[in-house]
């Protein structure tokens, strides 16, 4: 055989089977070299820096959204966001010192394009001024309401006749689950009084669904309140003109003085605040008036102020708004603007005047004199009231002539004793110093 062959004490051994009994050797693994641990302090970093990009990613989306939202509620032309950016830069710019709300966050541009509207509204008012032109030779209401004025046993008959606007089933409804002696005073007049804001309703209501708060014919006095979207208030509905006047505070010329000062220095019944004072970064005192005042016959601030109108009472108790002071005037201040005149509506929606607490003075064509405050400003309870809305309501009850009053922290009524609307002065319960108040004198 050849030499890949072996010989044994039994033969022939092949080499492949010499080499399979042969100890194998173990080959030593090579394995791929191990990765280096990074060092702690390298991990945070690279945490942090994915963290803050992160943030930054996410802070530039929100801008980006921010940016996209605040285009739209400046810019767009959707009826809904279009009517309350109106609403809120003419509520803004209608304060003496909150226009920065809007000049701070709006251009300019879009201000000026909602407030063209108001300065239309107020170049057009110099064309509006009061008529009594009745088709009748006497247009004097010297005597009017006064049989509106009287006790129960007087009246009752007449009841209905002499407070038309009453809705006399709600009102009989009243009568029959009240005692007399709960409905009427000590002297046998009809009194009912839970005119405070915040008083249950009695139950009875308007012919135009409003609720009736009191009803007083000592002194020929309804007073209703005005309940809406967003607003509150009350409105008096007096009888007798005759029995309206301005009143000034004692101390006009240093300072104003709290409305129910003024009611109880005239022995007046009911009153609201009336002009407008001078009041920098709101700190007015009241002393410094708007426009001129006459009271009673007698001028007390002579200096006519172009810009607002004269809203006067006449020697026939008869209210006008003019560009100047009528002849006969008994009592007179000034404001704007003028809401209706000679029986035209003159104001509708916002015009300019946005949302805020308000006052103003009416007069209806047989002579009933309206005086109404709506409390704003206070959220959850009431915002406020537009012009044209307020208009609305004054007309609805007939109103043929009426006039804006200052309003905002100003605004406040009183009744037999207390004020029952809520101002938003600082002093709910006292209000503002204010110069002067139309006044109704008590019975």
């Amino acid at each position: 055989m050849n030499g890949e062959q072996n010989r044994n004490d039994s033969g022939w051994v092949c080499l492949e089977e010499k080499a399979a009994d042969a100890p194998q050797l173990k080959k030593r693994r090579t394995s791929a070299p191990k990765k280096q641990k990074k060092p702690r302090r390298s991990r945070r970093k690279t945490r942090k820096t994915r963290k803050k990009r992160h943030i930054l990613r996410g802070t530039a989306i929100t801008l980006a959204g921010l940016a996209v939202l605040y285009c739209v509620l400046v810019f767009s032309h959707i009826p809904f966001i279009e009517k309350w950016r109106t609403i809120y830069i003419e509520t803004a710019m209608g304060t003496m010192n909150h226009q920065w709300l809007a000049t701070l966050f709006l251009p300019q541009s879009v201000i000026d394009d909602v407030m063209s509207g108001r300065m239309t509204i107020e170049l057009r008012q110099e064309e509006y001024n009061s008529s009594w032109d009745t088709g009748t030779d006497d247009t004097s209401f010297v005597d009017a309401g006064e049989d509106a004025v009287d006790t129960w046993d007087d009246i009752r008959e007449q009841f209905s006749d002499a407070y038309a606007e009453i809705d006399q089933k709600s009102f009989w409804a009243y009568m029959t689950a009240h005692k007399k002696s709960e409905v009427l005073d000590e002297d046998g007049y009809l009194m009912i009084d839970q005119a405070d804001y915040d008083d249950e309703e009695t139950g009875i209501q308007t012919i135009y669904g409003d609720p009736v708060c009191a009803i007083d014919t000592r002194n020929g006095i309804v007073i209703v309140g005005l309940k809406g979207d967003g607003y509150s208030g009350r409105m008096a509905i007096v009888k007798n003109p005759a029995q309206v006047r301005l009143a000034v505070s004692n101390t006009l010329g240093s300072s104003g003085s709290y409305l129910n000062q003024i009611c109880r220095s005239n022995n007046a019944v009911l009153g609201i605040n009336a002009s407008g004072f001078s009041d920098p970064e709101g700190t007015g005192n009241g002393g410094d008036v708007f426009g001129m005042v006459v009271s009673s016959g007698r001028t007390v601030i002579d200096t006519l102020d172009t810009k607002m109108k004269v809203i006067g009472m006449d020697s026939g108790s008869r209210l006008n708004i003019s560009e100047t002071l009528p002849a006969g005037t008994r009592d007179a201040m000034q404001f704007s603007p003028a809401l209706i005149v000679n029986g035209r509506q003159l104001i509708s929606g916002s015009s300019g005047w946005g949302l805020q607490p308000r006052s103003v003075i009416g007069q209806t064509r047989d002579g009933q004199m309206l005086l109404a405050v709506i409390d704003g400003r206070q959220p959850g309870y009431s915002i406020g009231i537009t012009l044209g809305d307020l208009t609305d309501i004054l007309y609805e009850y007939g109103v043929y002539q009426a006039c804006n009053l200052d309003g905002g922290s100003s605004s406040v009524m009183y009744y037999r004793g207390r004020n029952i609307t809520r101002s938003s002065a600082v002093t709910p319960d006292k209000g503002r110093h204010i110069p002067n108040a139309w006044i109704v004198d008590a019975n």
